[in-house]
């Protein structure tokens, strides 16, 4: 696994409810590891699409309103980056473009900075949107549970939206609501047509990754099933 988890289980060692293995599964999907990180991200990013101007550990800036970034960064970073991050809040695409070459001097998120927000921040926000996204949650294991979060943190928590983009993730909500577990990594396999250009390689391997720990933490759930009903 990357080395991101060491210094993650020091910033915090609260995963949420979720486990170790998908904990460090949606680090090593955003930022590699953390040499990757120091090396290649600490200044702001646009990943591409309708996303925003990126920092940390996949903290969009987009997707979050100016008083939401200084309540998630204030006293992590200088003030003045802070600023920086919340005058380009709600930017997305060829906006966000525009504004990155500006921006990318003014901010410069140390990997401490960057663990903190992810683990105090962004993961239970996240897993928040999981669980009141789909039915019977808290019947999965912290494995599956966590895989979960991680397709959020990656698509949103659009499990109810319509049109062939999203057939997946209203199936996945449907077989939560069935309770028919084992279905949901065929599911997730599935999404790896939305991403088949050389570019995109990384968002179907990730799939590959979580289809995978799912299936791990299925006997899992099924523990977890018994003692929740019991």
């Amino acid at each position: 696994m990357p080395n991101a988890a060491p210094a993650a289980r020091d910033a915090l060692s609260d995963l949420h409810g979720i486990s170790q293995e998908a904990f460090e599964l949606i680090i090593a999907s955003e930022i590699t590891s953390r040499t990757a990180y120091e090396r290649m991200y600490r200044r702001p990013i646009r990943p591409g699409g309708q996303s925003g101007i990126t920092v940390g550990i996949g903290y969009d800036s987009g997707y979050s309103d100016a008083a939401r970034i200084r309540a998630d960064w204030g006293g992590k970073i200088a003030p003045a980056m802070v600023e920086a991050l919340a005058s380009v809040a709600g930017l997305t695409g060829a906006a966000a473009q525009r504004a990155l070459g500006e921006v990318r001097p003014l901010v410069l998120i140390e990997w401490d900075a960057a663990i903190a927000v992810f683990c105090e921040t962004s993961l239970p926000k996240y897993l928040a949107m999981t669980r009141n996204a789909l039915p019977n949650f808290d019947l999965l294991s912290p494995t599956c549970r966590g895989v979960l979060t991680s397709l959020v943190y990656n698509r949103g928590a659009s499990f109810s939206k319509q049109g062939a983009r999203y057939q997946e993730m209203r199936a996945i909500k449907a077989h939560m609501t069935a309770e028919v577990f084992d279905r949901i990594p065929a599911e997730i396999r599935k999404m790896k047509r939305l991403w088949t250009a050389p570019a995109l390689r990384g968002v179907a391997l990730r799939r590959e990754r979580e289809a995978l720990l799912f299936e791990a933490g299925l006997a899992e759930s099924e523990k977890t099933r018994e003692q929740v009903l019991a």
